[in-house]
């Protein structure tokens, strides 16, 4: 449980300066967009949305679904935090998080953190389905990056 980070300004858009300004028509943008994902466990967590923070809480999740459900919460333009209170089942491993940077390729990031370049897969698909190839990552964009 806590606080993570995001870059506001990058992400999916969801939500324009007409529609999108009501608390409660962005938490319903959030749901839809966390089903639409495919994430498993998505129908397990209640979302809220206070201004440019999304609280996301529940229970019965994996750390992976945990971690994909914020992840793809935080990645939305117009969020800068997400806050995190959802229990897992104690034992689990938990991932770093990576921001992308300009320039940046699934293999740069493996090389980085892994000392492997084509380690790049494991990213790839500790990321899906909020991936959908490993190209097209963008700057601002945080990943799950598992041990």
């Amino acid at each position: 449980m806590g606080l993570f980070n995001f870059v506001k300004e990058a992400g999916e858009k969801l939500w324009d300066s007409v529609t999108g300004n009501g608390d409660s028509a962005r938490k319903g943008k959030i749901e839809e967009h966390l089903k639409k994902a495919g994430i498993p466990g998505a129908d397990k967590v209640d979302v809220k949305v206070e201004g440019d923070k999304v609280i996301v809480s529940g229970d019965g999740l994996s750390q992976e679904e945990k971690e994909k459900i914020l992840v793809a919460a935080g990645n939305v333009e117009g969020i800068k935090d997400v806050e995190d209170q959802v229990s897992v089942a104690a034992g689990e491993t938990q991932s770093k998080f990576y921001t992308v940077k300009k320039g940046d390729t699934l293999s740069a990031i493996a090389k980085e953190v892994y000392g492997n370049a084509s380690l790049y897969n494991k990213i790839f698909e500790a990321n899906k389905p909020m991936l959908s190839h490993p190209d097209k990552i963008y700057p601002g964009q945080v990943l799950r990056i598992p041990q």
